[in-house]
Order: C-alpha cells, then sequence, then structure tokens
C-alpha cells in the first residue's frame, strides 16, 4: 500500500479537495490552518516512530507507519490546495450594456468556422479584466497580434441548461474563465489599428496560421479542416461534420492530442540522433515549448507535454518512467496553475479521465482480451481495442452526466478509424514541410492525406447513420460518483490480486498510447 504512487495520489487528492474547499467554502481558512497543523502534528507521529522503529531493527518501519504518513500527505495537500485556490488573481468582467469602443489586441489565433470567425481581444489600457471572445464576420480576416478598435455591446456569457435539464446547468462563464475570457460581442464594428506582430508568441501565433493556411492550399475540404484541427487545433470544421463525430464518438480525434507532441519528439530525437543524449533532449524539451506556445496551451496537450516531460527526465537519469505517476504529477501542475481548471474545464475532465482509463484499465483489459478472445492474434487490433475500451469506460460516465448522451457504435467507430490517425497526421505534418521546398510534393502528399482523411469522415458519417447511433441518457452527479467508486474498486482489487506494478519504459509503445490520447 504504502508505493510511490499511494503518496502521490494522496497528496494530490488533498490538493484537489483544498482547490474545491477554497472555491466554495466561506470556512477554508480556518480549515487551511487545521489542515496544516495536522500535517505538523502526523508528519511528527511519523518520523518519530520511524525513528524509534529503526532503532529497534525494524528496516521497513515506513511502511508500518503508513496511516501517519498518509494523514500527513493529505493534510498537507489539503493546506496547498487552499492556499493556492486563495491566492487566485481577481479579474474583472469588462461589460458594456449599450455600445461602447475599446482598443484591444488579438491574443488567440481566430477559429473559422462556417461564416463566422472568433477570436479573443485583451483590452488596453485597462488593468485586471478579462478578454473578450469576439465572434465577427468570416471576411476580413484578422490575425493574432493585430491591435483593433472594437465597437458594440459586451455581455457576460449566459448559464447553458446541460441536455435541457434545468435542475442541471453548465456555468459557461467559468468554463470560458479557465480560458481567461470573462465576457463576449457578437459581430461588433471591427477596425484594424495596427497589423504588427510585436511579441514572440504573436509570431509563433502566426506561423500556426500559415501552417494551416498551406494545408488548406494542398488538403481538399472538408478533410482539410479535419488535418488543421488534429495537427494545429485549429478548430475549422462545419457544425454538421463536428456534429457528425460527435455522434460517432470521435470528438477526441478532431481536436489537438498528445500524439502531436510525441510527433514532435520523435521528429527531434531521430533529426539529431548524431547528438548526445542531453543535447537530443535539451531540444527536443525546447520544440515541445514552441510547440505549445504556437498551437495553444490546451489542457490534452498540456498535460501530455507534462507527461513527456517527465518521460524526457527519465531518459536523462535512466530511471524507470512510470505512467502512473507522470499522469498524476501533470494533473497537479495544472490545477496549481489552473485552479479553476479542476471544477470547470470539461477539456481537463475528459482528457484526464482518457488517459486515466489507459493508464490504469489496460493491464486488467489486456488479461481479459487474452483469456477471451485468444484466437485473435493480432497485436495492432489488440491495442486499439484495449486502448479504445479503456477510454471508452473512463469517460463514459462523465459525457452522461456533462452532455446526457451516449455514442452506442463509438467503440467500434474508434477501432475502424485509429489505424488511419498517425498515418493521416504524419501526412499532414509532411504536408506542411514540403510546402516550404517543392510545391509538386506536397500536392503528391496532399492528395494522399485527403484520400486517407475522407475514409476517415466517411467512416464517421457511415456509423452515425447507424440506428440509434446516439441516445439521449443522462445521470447525476451522485450516480456518477458511485460509478467512478465502483471502478475504482476494481481497479484497487486487480492491483492487489496482481502484486507486480505496470510499468511503462520508453521502449514499450504503450507510452504512445498514454501520452497521445
Amino acid at each position: 500500500m504504502n508505493t510511490t504512487h499511494t503518496k502521490t495520489v494522496t497528496f494530490v487528492a488533498g490538493v484537489m479537495l483544498g482547490i474545491v474547499c477554497g472555491e466554495v467554502s466561506s470556512f477554508s481558512t480556518e480549515v487551511a490552518m487545521s489542515a496544516g497543523l495536522l500535517a505538523v502534528v502526523q508528519g511528527g507521529i511519523y518520523f518519530w516512530e520511524r525513528k524509534r522503529k529503526q532503532a529497534s531493527g525494524v528496516v521497513d518501519a515506513a511502511r508500518l507507519f503508513s496511516f501517519s504518513l498518509m494523514t500527513m500527505l493529505f493534510s498537507l495537500g489539503l493546506f496547498v490546495g487552499i492556499i493556492r485556490a486563495q491566492l487566485v488573481e481577481e479579474k474583472n468582467n469588462f461589460v458594456c450594456e449599450s455600445t461602447c469602443s475599446f482598443d484591444a489586441k488579438i491574443v488567440s489565433s481566430p477559429e473559422i468556422k462556417n461564416d463566422v470567425q472568433t477570436f479573443r481581444a485583451r483590452p488596453l489600457e485597462m488593468d485586471d479584466v478579462y478578454d473578450v471572445q469576439v465572434r465577427a464576420q468570416l471576411y476580413p480576416k484578422y490575425q493574432i497580434g493585430e491591435t483593433l478598435k472594437i465597437s458594440g455591446k459586451v455581455k457576460v456569457p449566459d448559464v447553458i441548461q446541460m441536455h435541457g435539464d434545468k435542475n442541471n446547468s453548465f456555468d459557461y462563464a467559468s468554463y470560458l474563465k479557465t480560458k481567461n475570457v470573462g465576457s463576449e460581442m457578437s459581430y461588433p464594428k471591427v477596425e484594424v489599428i495596427d497589423e504588427s506582430a510585436k511579441t514572440f508568441s504573436d509570431t509563433l501565433g502566426r506561423w500556426k496560421e500559415n501552417f494551416v493556411t498551406r494545408i488548406d492550399l494542398y488538403v481538399s475540404s472538408p478533410a482539410s479542416s479535419l488535418a488543421s484541427g488534429m495537427l494545429f487545433g485549429a478548430s475549422s470544421m462545419s457544425k454538421d461534420l463536428s456534429q457528425t463525430f460527435r455522434t460517432a464518438g470521435l470528438s477526441h480525434i478532431v481536436v489537438l492530442s498528445g500524439f502531436n507532441i510525441v510527433i514532435v519528439i520523435a521528429t527531434i530525437l531521430f533529426l539529431f540522433s548524431f547528438l548526445p543524449l542531453i543535447l537530443r533532449i535539451t531540444f527536443a524539451a525546447v520544440s515541445v515549448v514552441a510547440f505549445v506556445i504556437v498551437v495553444g496551451a490546451e489542457p490534452s496537450v498540456i498535460r501530455a507535454t507534462l507527461m513527456a516531460f517527465v518521460s524526457l527526465l527519465a531518459m536523462v537519469v535512466g530511471r524507470e518512467y512510470v505512467a502512473r505517476d507522470a499522469l498524476i504529477i501533470s494533473l497537479f501542475a495544472i490545477v496549481m496553475y489552473e485552479p479553476y481548471a479542476l471544477t470547470h474545464d470539461a477539456s481537463l475532465h475528459l482528457s484526464f479521465l482518457a488517459t486515466a482509463g489507459i493508464v490504469y484499465l489496460m493491464k486488467p483489459l489486456e488479461e481479459i482480451f487474452v483469456r477471451y478472445f485468444s484466437s485473435i492474434k493480432s497485436k495492432t487490433f489488440k491495442e486499439i481495442f484495449v486502448t479504445s475500451l479503456a477510454a471508452y469506460i473512463a469517460t463514459m460516465p462523465y459525457i452522461m452526466y456533462a452532455f446526457g448522451t451516449v455514442s452506442v457504435y463509438a467503440l467500434m467507430a474508434n477501432i475502424l478509424i485509429l489505424p488511419f490517425v498517425p498515418l493521416a497526421m504524419l501526412l499532414s505534418f509532411l504536408v506542411v514541410v514540403s510546402s516550404f521546398i517543392l510545391v509538386s510534393l506536397s500536392q503528391v502528399i496532399g492528395f494522399m492525406d485527403t484520400a486517407f482523411i475522407d475514409v476517415m469522415i466517411w467512416i464517421a458519417r457511415a456509423v452515425e447513420g447507424l440506428p440509434m447511433a446516439s441516445i439521449q441518457s443522462s445521470i447525476s452527479f451522485k450516480t456518477m460518483s458511485v460509478v467512478y467508486v465502483c471502478i475504482m474498486l476494481g481497479i484497487i482489487y486487480f492491483s492487489t490480486k496482481n502484486k507486480n506494478e505496470t510499468r511503462v519504459t520508453i521502449e514499450n509503445g504503450n507510452l504512445t498510447d498514454i501520452i497521445s490520447y
């Protein structure tokens, strides 16, 4: 019981409870003081008992007094979480009920859907205010880094009812605050004041926009929108196509995922294979940071990036990479940076749950697969099936609670479409690279990329057309919690039954699945 992973989970669980307590409780300061005092007392008991037992000749004293250790770690985490929640910088919503004008800078690459472009604008000469989300007409197209004069009404986003349940609403305004957005505007009057990019991040953002343009040039629509989404997180798919992938249970494919991080790291390590290991890893880490700045810090990318950094560090020090610890550490880093995301960011919830499902459920599911489907010899099919099933089981209760739907054929759709994803992403990447070298080569690769992605789109549409492809089925928060408790108890039972820990090294192919989902 007293493993490093158990200690990590205990501490991070305390941190998360502390963040929730610090956000909703008016007695959070008192709770923090009590938790800090308890941590000191339990820590004193633990170290005193450990020293006494060691003096008596008991070697593994830490295991004998794990209760004091776990209590200390949980209390310390609770204290840290509450303090972090109380240190969140308070900003004001910039609201203008009547028409007003203000200067603002575009701080995100515009996302184009149908005939609308959406971007975040940061009001200038206004301290301590959230960004404004602007929906504008498709033309003229704007760029990140431009300074605008915007005229119109600015309002706070409305609360959205979740799957028609009046008692269960989605706090859209709080979700937007995890993106540093506090208000929104629809079709304002916009005038460009300055087109120049003044910061390094603006320059990188324009590189991304240039890359997306090159994909649009050499990959036919609608495949180009899916390619841009998978590779750079450019959300430009039409509403109909987005709904198709949502119904088929393939929404995670159309957005930026950690597989991009795997591609970046693998490419850098290959290109600089002639250099010493420490230099290759340094270049890979720098490249990943630059990539994250270019595409934007989406939760799935941040999680995958942090997990990848842990794996790179493991390579440097020659230690074993433990995916479970890396996942928990990455969650801890994310919520410490943005505490609001813990309770309001559905993207983070889904990304973490899917990865946790792969990390914790793959081993039991693999044994079940081998036991009942031993006649299937394909290792690739087994990995795709088990990975998809693990992620499906882990995310389905949350999807039913948050969105009130179940994609009946999601598992089948993922098994059919996942083999195409790595190749489609690689071809999209090669399209961008070759566009700077040889146009004819870009056209050939773009044609191949279009063909592969068209197959993916055809599969998604075929699944959508099946009877009862998506059914309405919602559960309450309590029911969801009970389901997850049952899943965790099952994992604990299996772990107790099988003492050997599931460890994943850099050479193991499962690392790609864990980081990239």
